[in-house]
């Protein structure tokens, strides 16, 4: 593949990096803003019943679409098979509501709070307004036109956190946030079908749906996988310590998730499209590490940074009375950082056609997760314990995602390590920074500690990048403004 004629990766990714992360992150700062209102408006209990629901819904909403749209990004395109995905969505959203608001009652009795019955079935509408708009987007990323792709998800988070702000201060209370979810995704759906101009057909191929489904089945046994992962750590919790534990680990988790995980999962939807496109064309190997170097250079200072100035976060934002949520904020800081840096491997799976390697990666995981969070919810029975196994699992994560991705596509560790390498070695240097200045500071107001740390993290970050690694810092510099430039 020529020069001329090959897809630049770099730009591409971080194009629609931009959009998508611009639309999520605006967005997730008005829901940060809600947040902090109804962190201060309501009790840890209250905030542990929306726990109870979302984690429920999140357990399904990652498979709600029985892997449709990651089936239609990867075949040919086809308007006939593009329509059928649509119906197969209509069906199954239909379907897990029905499934859920019949389940909330054995849902309640697993979390021994009958609360969980009404807030779980009111959730679930989320899957019939969601399948209104997923193929639509699946259309969008397939054509990678990340930048109308922008528009219906900038309105979804804008929407759920204006809603949100807007119930809390109504007195919603727990509410808030569930009406708010309802509604960005209500209108997120609608913008999907206003700026995409494919309408689907009233037929369904047969033949295509088996297609679909068949290759849909191997994706959505790792998705299924991928969401037990992210989210038994809520059920463990909820069980055996209880909704005001819940509610503290629900808002410690939020933050390194905006920051980090967000970030991670939005430039590996852009990925995956891109991977697809570039698949055979001997450019697999060479995206992957310019992906990971530049998540890398983040998303490590980020985690490092938000888990040393995490006292003064909770505080200035959440005021004392949640800072039992410092400690918990800490471990999945690290935890969000070390699955960052492995997110975009997922990509290359799909793109590959082996989504099977999910499947057997999410297993292996599982079979080493699900022992250690159970001793920390029961024997341990702590939060703080419960966080740090993930970031202790997290670790392992990583050492088997880039072992079996870089021998798929053909890279050594060398290379693995040439690609960490720079975010590496600057964050230490940020870190100790960071450390000293709280170290022979003392006094402060939280806020202005908070303010301060933050400053001397990024300067030292910034000047450790440019004095031992100009070159990164000047390539990715290019990269950013001649991507963006061109958005």
């Amino acid at each position: 593949m020529s020069d001329s004629s090959q897809l630049d990766i770099s730009k591409t990714a971080i194009r629609g990096t931009a959009w998508r992360y611009v639309a999520l992150f605006t967005g997730k700062f008005m829901v940060f803003i809600s947040t902090v209102i109804l962190a201060r408006l309501l009790t840890k209990d209250d905030f542990g019943l929306v726990g109870y629901a979302v984690t429920v819904v999140a357990f399904l909403e990652g498979i709600s679409d029985l892997g449709v749209t990651a089936a239609i990004i990867y075949f040919p395109d086809d308007k006939r098979r593009i329509s059928t995905g649509f119906w197969i969505n209509q069906i199954t959203g239909a379907l897990f509501f029905i499934v859920i608001w019949m389940a909330a009652p054995t849902i309640a009795t697993f979390f021994r709070d009958d609360r969980v019955i009404e807030v779980t079935r009111v959730l679930a509408l989320n899957f019939p307004l969601l399948a209104l708009g997923y193929i639509h987007e699946s259309v969008l990323l397939k054509r990678l036109s990340f930048k109308q792709s922008f528009i219906p998800s900038f309105i979804k988070s804008l929407v759920k956190g204006l809603a949100s702000i807007g119930f809390a201060f109504a007195g919603f209370g727990p509410w808030s946030l569930i009406w708010g979810q309802l509604a960005g995704t209500l209108v997120s759906s609608i913008a999907y079908w206003l700026v995409t101009p494919w309408r689907p057909e009233l037929a369904v191929d047969i033949k295509m749906a088996v297609e679909i489904l068949r290759y849909g089945l191997v994706f959505i046994v790792g998705e299924l996988l991928a969401t037990v992962l992210l989210n038994l750590d809520y059920v463990l919790v909820g069980r055996y310590l209880g909704s005001e534990s819940l509610g503290v680990y629900t808002l410690a988790f939020r933050m390194p998730d905006l920051l980090i995980l967000e970030f991670a999962r939005t430039l590996s939807n852009v990925l995956f499209p891109i991977y697809a496109h570039v698949r055979g064309q001997g450019g697999m190997s060479r995206a992957f590490f310019l992906a990971t170097r530049y998540i890398s250079l983040l998303t490590i200072p980020m985690g490092l940074g938000l888990a040393l100035v995490a006292e003064p976060f909770i505080v200035t934002f959440f005021t004392e009375k949640w800072i039992d949520a410092v400690p918990v904020v800490q471990g999945i800081s690290i935890y969000a950082m070390l699955l960052s840096i492995v997110h975009n491997t997922s990509s290359v799976y799909w793109a590959e056609g082996r989504p099977q390697i999910l499947t057997w990666i999410g297993l292996t995981r599982l079979a080493v997760l699900f022992p250690v969070l159970y001793w920390a919810s029961t024997s341990a029975a702590s939060i703080v314990t419960v966080a740090w196994a993930q970031a202790a699992i997290a670790l392992f994560s990583v050492l088997l995602n880039f072992t079996v991705a870089s021998r798929l596509i053909g890279l050594s560790p060398a290379d693995i390590w040439r690609a960490l390498n720079p975010a590496i070695f600057s964050s230490a240097i940020m870190a100790g920074a960071v450390l000293l200045f709280l170290n022979t500071v003392s006094g402060l107001a939280p806020w202005l500690t908070l303010l301060l740390s933050v400053i001397v993290g990024g300067a030292s970050y910034l000047a450790a990048l440019w004095f031992l690694q100009r070159d990164v810092i000047e390539a990715a510099a290019g990269k950013l403004l001649s991507a963006l430039g061109r958005a």
